[in-house]
């Protein structure tokens, strides 16, 4: 019984606070249990710490998402970046295809110019090319339109590069082609080499001189003594002098095959191993050798066999 009191008496205890005004005179005391100040401590520091935790915790998840925006802001202006570098690939790459596309055309004009045509195995290569050039840009064209690329951009710049060098070598073998075409054209000897009007032609004939029938192996231009007698074609004189019935005589070597003849001069104005351009005066015209009067004959010789020189002459 005794114990039992002694654990009531503990139940009982109690903590007894004072408050004294300082302006009355009435002094207040309430008395608390005395577990009641140890809890209160106890809860004071658990909110304190929690707090403290809350706060750290709320810190780190500001920091963390802060982190978060600043990369989505950093991936959508680098998606913008790369937006734009497509766009201005894709029309770069549509300019670059339009530039090959009129190169393509630009080299099949100027072979039809200089009447020349691309050899069988060029001529497959290029539609070839062509028709790859076409299907990448349609290719491209289809990528515009979709958001997902149907080629990735090194492709597309692979492609492009191969078409570009390929283009280039053409563009390459154009030029030593027409060069060599404008060379060739430039030897012909197509010119008219005088002015004045045919006397006789080439073919067979009854001869002014002995009246018998003959071949005569050029065309006859009739003018006055002194006119002027130009080369048909660029080349090499290799004969300048007398010659028989021929009389002063040039010869042109032009090459391809192709010499030209000038006879019954008045003079000569070139020696032999001169080079001559289409064009320049070689001699006058006269009646020198077996002739009738002033007239200029002209041969035009193909591997060492004449033939009708109207077949080359422009304008006569």
């Amino acid at each position: 019984m005794n114990k039992f009191r002694h654990i009531v008496g503990k139940e009982k205890k109690l903590l007894s606070i004072t408050v004294i005004p300082s302006e009355s005179k009435n002094i207040i005391q309430f008395n608390l249990p005395y577990w009641l100040p140890i809890f209160s401590i106890i809860l004071i520091l658990s909110l304190t710490a929690g707090t403290i935790f809350y706060y750290r915790n709320f810190n780190e998840t500001n920091q963390q998402l802060t982190l978060a925006n600043n990369t989505i802001l950093n991936l959508k202006m680098e998606n913008n970046n790369q937006e734009n570098e497509i766009h201005f690939l894709k029309n770069r790459t549509a300019e670059i295809e339009s530039n090959l596309v009129e190169l393509y055309d630009l080299q099949s004009r100027v072979y039809n110019l200089v009447g020349l045509e691309a050899e069988a195995s060029e001529a497959t290569d290029s539609s070839k090319d062509n028709e790859g050039t076409e299907s990448f840009i349609l290719a491209s064209r289809s990528a515009t339109r979709d958001p997902i690329f149907n080629t990735s951009n090194d492709d597309e710049n692979i492609i492009l590069d191969d078409l570009i060098e390929k283009q280039k070598k053409n563009m390459q073998k154009l030029i030593v082609d027409v060069e060599e075409q404008l060379k060739y054209i430039d030897s012909l000897p197509n010119l008219v080499p005088t002015k004045g009007k045919i006397s006789s032609g080439y073919g067979y004939r009854i001869s002014p001189i002995n009246r018998r029938r003959e071949f005569h192996s050029g065309v006859d231009i009739a003018n006055k003594t002194n006119t002027e007698i130009l080369a048909a074609g660029s080349g090499i004189v290799t004969f300048a002098g007398y010659n028989g019935a021929y009389g002063r005589m040039v010869i042109i070597s032009h090459g391809y095959g192709y010499t030209s003849v000038y006879a019954h001069n008045s003079s000569i104005l070139v020696k032999v191993g001169d080079k001559v351009i289409k064009g320049d005066t070689i001699a006058k015209m006269g009646s020198t050798g077996r002739s009738t009067g002033p007239h200029l004959h002209f041969e035009i010789r193909e591997n060492g066999v004449t033939l009708n020189p109207v077949t080359l002459l422009e304008d006569l």
